[in-house]
């Protein structure tokens, strides 16, 4: 079923989705934890949609707890799930990066090599 969801992104329009949440996860801002973003006081919240029309949304909060510094949003829409972990490889630690793909399937976002 698809829930139409308000996207936030930091000094631009928002997106307005028709779609489902096909994958999600977070970092820490601990660098104690087995979660950490890779970056003290900060984490991030990641979520992948598939919209009604068949587009891919990356939606990214990237969340600080440093004074002088705002939280930011960020989100892009590609036309395959291959371009979104694409997308990711550059923005996430790479342990959330393998377990977003695990959560997305594997075989839905392996490229194919002729």
């Amino acid at each position: 079923m698809a829930d139409t969801t308000i996207i936030r992104r930091s000094g631009q329009a928002p997106l307005r989705i028709r779609g489902e949440l096909l994958a999600q996860g977070e970092t820490s801002s601990n660098n104690a934890s087995a979660e950490y973003s890779g970056s003290t006081g900060r984490s991030q919240t990641v979520r992948i949609y598939r919209t009604a029309s068949g587009k891919y949304v990356v939606a990214i909060h990237h969340y600080t707890h440093w004074q002088g510094e705002h939280d930011t949003d960020e989100a892009a829409v590609f036309p395959s799930l291959v371009e979104c972990v694409e997308f990711l490889g550059e923005r996430v630690p790479s342990w959330l990066h393998r377990r977003l793909v695990g959560e997305l399937g594997e075989e839905q976002v392996a490229v194919d090599v002729d």
